[in-house]
């Protein structure tokens, strides 16, 4: 067992918790012909979760996980209010330690592994990109032969995963030779509209999902949904009726304000995504970018947040807003590279919510990313005029 999963558990109740996982394996033993679904990968894995459940429920009793609790409690939880009778249990496994991904298998292994992408992320103990890659594909490893992998064929380096299983493999997204495929793709501050296509039969989706890497999800969803028997219609409407996971990239329009929360978390792929969306969602309107800490990066740190700052110089963005020490290497690479904008950095969330406040406009779309413990999520609540108190297991209670 990993030495990681309760260390940041009050010790009086870390035998409820191995008590619970105990329980959870044995009831297993009940749920013999429950098809397990697998989500592991650096990025979208929750919205993956979100989608694949939305798409399957249209046809099958499917069960899911919770958003925002760790997989040492989500799995035991999500296994536990699984019935003999539900066709699917979608489990997202996701590790931020070394050895963690085979104490999620050995506890529950998928008959379909879904991995989003491979990328840079919790660098402070992977060490490097291989050191994820290694513990990432212990999943599709672990696979039985009758299962199946479902890779993106648009990560490059999940290429790789696909000679480490004998299970069968399958490849879903814009590049994958045959499978569902997307067109059409518009997206607005309403959302975002797109088509698929399959087996020579199309359907319209309308979904409050934006941002066009996270089509991701949907391109595997629906893969998932070929492989299940779900007619394209079906899938459709699974995919329209997705509901976003909390503070990732949800849309935030009142009519004084138009803000992208995106502050759950942030790693370097992620936030270089992000800023292509407020780029495409702020066209003809004034674009705020408001960029906190990527945290446990390790040695990668500086130079990660550097990169942003590069990619934000070459963009359009008007204001760019980074919160703390760290952040404001993003700041300052963007400086240097000739950002045309205003760059501004702050000690904290309070300042940052003071100074941004009187720039907001219906005209303005302001993006709000960082990760989880710098608690950006308080920008947001703060810039929508509601409070911006909280009370956080790690941090305590913050005004």
């Amino acid at each position: 067992m990993s030495s990681s999963l309760y260390e940041e558990i009050k010790g009086w109740k870390v035998p409820f918790h191995k008590s619970k996982t105990i329980l959870a394996k044995n009831y297993l033993k009940l749920l013999a012909n429950v098809e397990v679904i697998g989500i592991a990968g650096g990025v979208g894995k929750t919205l993956t979760q979100n989608t694949v459940y939305s798409v399957l429920s249209q046809k099958y009793p499917t069960v899911a996980g919770e958003e925002n609790l760790d997989p040492t409690f989500r799995i035991p939880k999500t296994i536990l209010k699984a019935k003999p009778w539900h066709k699917y249990l979608i489990i997202e496994y996701g590790i931020e330690h070394p050895g963690e991904m085979d104490y999620y298998t050995n506890l529950i292994t998928p008959k379909y592994a879904i991995v989003t992408t491979i990328c840079e992320e919790h660098l402070k103990y992977f060490e490097s990109l291989e050191g994820v890659f290694e513990e990432e594909s212990k999943i599709i490893i672990n696979l039985p032969k009758n299962g199946y992998a479902i890779l993106n064929a648009d990560d490059a380096i999940s290429h790789r995963l696909a000679s480490l299983t004998k299970a069968t493999v399958v490849w879903y997204g814009a590049r994958a030779k045959r499978g569902v495929k997307i067109s059409h793709y518009k997206q607005s501050l309403h959302g975002s509209k797109y088509r698929i296509h399959y087996g020579g039969d199309t359907a319209s989706v309308h979904t409050k999902i934006v941002g066009r890497h996270q089509l991701t999800s949907a391109y595997a969803a629906a893969t998932i949904g070929i492989l299940s028997g779900l007619t394209v219609k079906q899938i459709a409407r699974g995919l329209s009726i997705v509901v976003p996971p909390i503070h990732r990239l949800n849309l935030k329009i009142t009519e004084h304000a138009n803000i992208l929360d995106d502050t759950y978390n942030s790693s370097p792929k992620a936030a270089s995504e992000t800023i292509k969306t407020l780029v495409d969602l702020g066209k003809g309107k004034k674009k705020i970018a408001v960029i906190g800490e990527m945290r446990d990066l390790g040695t990668y740190s500086d130079k990660a947040h550097k990169e942003l700052g590069l990619q934000i110089a070459k963009t359009r963005i008007n204001n760019l807003f980074t919160i703390g020490k760290t952040a404001s290497l993003v700041t300052k690479s963007a400086k240097k590279a000739g950002f045309r904008g205003t760059v501004v950095n702050v000690k904290n969330t309070k300042e940052a919510i003071k100074q941004i406040k009187p720039l907001i406009t219906k005209k303005t779309v302001v993006l709000v990313k960082g990760s989880r413990h710098a608690h950006l999520e308080r920008v947001v609540s703060g810039l929508l005029h509601r409070s911006t108190a909280l009370k956080c297991y790690h941090c305590g209670k913050l005004k």
